[in-house]
């Protein structure tokens, strides 16, 4: 972290986060694998979802698209972080100069890793994918730098460290993220692949600039314990949208199976279950999390999913633990039970809209 300069007291709402425990190594490496092999399933479902696109008017959407590729643009973002810190040193609040600074740390170590990445990878734009499948090779050419997405990598970085001001409404700078990562796809500037893998970019090394710097293997190997199930739920949500149901025998084996799994679960969180003494949070979160995989019916994902919870079981950190119920009211326990439901419904509803072929 860069220092406070004059030595004044930061105020709570913006100090530093404080350097993470570091997960344990098989929960690093388990999260990793979770990373690449969802990124091998997203590379193989780009190009169907490409073609949708394209086969479909998205004109209503041009707009939102244009307005989030601006607020997603490297002079945009650096804008943000100077007018935070011309703020920050006129009203002298030391924290929103160290945020800003931050920030533009920030910005800038994301811009140097995804430029190196892109040239490495070389990518083609949708732009210039008429085939399926991809190539990639090292390149300088122009529009040979698809993947990582630089938009959504760099909005992510900076919003990661900015949403220190924002404790209560930090959830506010991610969906204006999102929005732009989306965007980024439906204007066919890139495939939905190179937005997830911008996302988890942007997120290590936003959440590396947010703590003490000395600490970045720490605070790296946290962020990606924590991206890697946001990626495998957009990988998850990717797949199952672009393959139909291959057998409807199987399909309902595994939707059953997984509403076991999800049941037993939230049993295990309201503490009916596993009386014995002992923390029921990892145990309710690897229940639910492979309950939600199996019930997607892909193996691919079911796979992945399973990865997932080693990853997790296995960190000295992570997702956090559940309290007993009796920590908290039935109502919320039961719309914690709706919005399992719902998530199931979800995926069922998905199955097969945007089909490989």
């Amino acid at each position: 972290m860069i220092g406070s300069g004059d030595g004044q007291v930061a105020s709570p709402a913006a100090q530093p986060e404080p350097a993470p425990d570091c997960p344990s190594v098989p929960a690093v490496i388990f999260s990793a694998l979770v990373l690449l092999g969802s990124f091998a399933a997203l590379f193989h479902v780009d190009i169907p979802i490409l073609r949708f696109l394209r086969s479909h008017d998205v004109s209503a959407l041009q707009s939102l698209g244009d307005l989030g590729e601006k607020l997603g643009n490297g002079g945009t973002l650096i804008t943000i972080s100077l007018l935070l810190l011309a703020t920050g040193f006129f009203l002298k609040r030391q924290a929103w100069v160290r945020v800003a600074l931050d920030s533009l740390l920030a910005h800038g170590v994301v811009a140097l890793v995804v430029n190196s990445l892109k040239h490495l990878i070389g990518r083609p734009r949708p732009r210039l994918t008429h085939s399926g499948g991809w190539h990639w090779w090292p390149s300088l050419e122009s529009g040979l730098d698809s993947f990582p997405s630089g938009h959504t990598s760099a909005t992510v970085a900076v919003v990661t460290v900015l949403a220190r001001t924002l404790p209560r409404l930090r959830w506010v700078p991610f969906v204006l993220a999102a929005w732009v990562g989306a965007s980024r796809i439906w204007r066919g500037s890139h495939f939905p692949g190179d937005v997830v893998g911008g996302m988890a970019l942007g997120f290590v090394v936003g959440s590396i600039c947010n703590g003490p710097l000395r600490e970045w293997r720490q605070s790296g190997s946290m962020a990606l314990v924590r991206i890697a199930p946001i990626v495998l739920m957009l990988t998850g949500c990717f797949w199952v949208l672009t393959h139909r149901i291959a057998d409807p025998v199987m399909d309902t084996v595994c939707l059953v199976a997984g509403l076991l799994l999800i049941g037993n679960g939230w049993l295990v969180r309201m503490g009916w279950s596993l009386r014995a003494a002992g923390d029921r949070g990892p145990v309710s979160n690897v229940l639910t999390v492979l309950g939600l995989g199996v019930v997607t019916g892909a193996p691919v994902v079911i796979g992945l999913t399973a990865l997932l919870c080693v990853a997790h079981w296995t960190a000295a950190t992570g997702v956090p633990a559940c309290e007993s119920a009796g920590g908290r009211s039935l109502r919320a326990e039961g719309v914690y039970a709706l919005g399992l439901l719902a998530a199931v419904a979800v995926v069922q509803l998905l199955k097969g809209l945007v089909p490989l072929q």
